[in-house]
């Protein structure tokens, strides 16, 4: 098992540490530019913004214009979204397709170590290389919140469900990677299928959002789940299972989005230690 953790650890340092202080120095960058709109200034902004993509905005005009609305917007950027799927990606497919593209899992299995501590110790590796990457996350929003100065303060404790959200869509995306990685035995095979998976479940959550009538798609995605923004400033929703509205409708709150990511996460892990302990694996190439 040490020899396995040492492996995993020299395989994942560097690839972390650059995602690491990409995040980090984003959110810090982030702080500061958002500090340079008033609150005034935003809204005039957004009031251009038509109103068929306003859809689209995760929270309302009024609490993405205010100062913590402001910085929670780059717990959602595509960059912040970008880090999180590539960290998740490459390390979810090198588990099983990854080393078997590589010619090693069979000499890795000839010691004597099991098919699940492999399994165990490459996707512990990868869940706690996620978790620093959403405290680093939350940590440059609290370093920029130190460096700038907003129109009312600004506390950081407001971002730690947003940094949760981070981590638990993280968790989810390797999950589902290892499983593809347990069934497929080339590595781009793996990243096509989890990468197309990605882009269509974006797809329908952009249709479920803009498309009237059509809103009973958003039950189809994990974008569903998925909402870091609409927990800043709202500990209500950000430490709740479900959020009841008046009408009679309902929706997840942070606890709940971050234990429906968590669970479809672990059901990706036990299928992929179902699928990896009895497949029968290939010879290298």
């Amino acid at each position: 098992m040490k020899a396995l953790w040492k492996k995993s650890l020299q395989e994942a340092h560097w690839f972390w540490l650059s995602c690491a202080v990409t995040m980090a120095v984003f959110h810090m960058l982030f702080v500061w530019i958002m500090s340079q709109f008033p609150t005034g200034n935003f809204k005039s902004i957004l009031a251009f913004v038509p109103s068929i993509m306003q859809k689209m905005f995760p929270v309302s005009v009024d609490q993405l214009a205010s100062s913590a609305g402001r910085v929670a917007a780059a717990y959602d950027h595509p960059i912040v979204l970008l880090l999180c799927v590539v960290w998740s990606f490459a390390r979810g497919s090198d588990v099983v397709s990854g080393e078997l593209g590589r010619g090693t899992l069979e000499m890795v299995l000839a010691q004597p170590v099991s098919r699940l501590r492999v399994l165990f110790v490459n996707s512990a590796v990868t869940i706690l290389g996620a978790a620093g990457l959403a405290l680093m996350a939350w940590s440059g929003s609290a370093a920029g919140l130190q460096l700038v100065e907003f129109e009312e303060p600004v506390d950081r404790r407001l971002f730690v469900p947003a940094a949760l959200s981070l981590f638990s869509l993280m968790f989810f995306l390797t999950g589902v990677t290892t499983m593809v990685s347990s069934v497929d035995r080339y590595r781009w095979r793996t990243l096509g299928i989890v990468g197309g998976f990605y882009a269509v479940e974006a797809i329908v959550r952009i249709v479920a959002l803009l498309a009237p009538g059509w809103q009973w798609l958003s039950y189809f995605t994990f974008f569903a789940a998925f909402n870091p923004q609409a927990y800043v400033g709202n500990s209500d929703l950000a430490w709740t299972w479900i959020d009841f509205f008046p009408g009679g409708g309902w929706r997840l709150g942070g606890l709940g989005g971050d234990a429906v990511l968590i669970g479809l996460g672990l059901a990706g892990f036990a299928t992929a230690a179902i699928i990896f302990s009895e497949r029968d694996l290939p010879a290298p190439l």
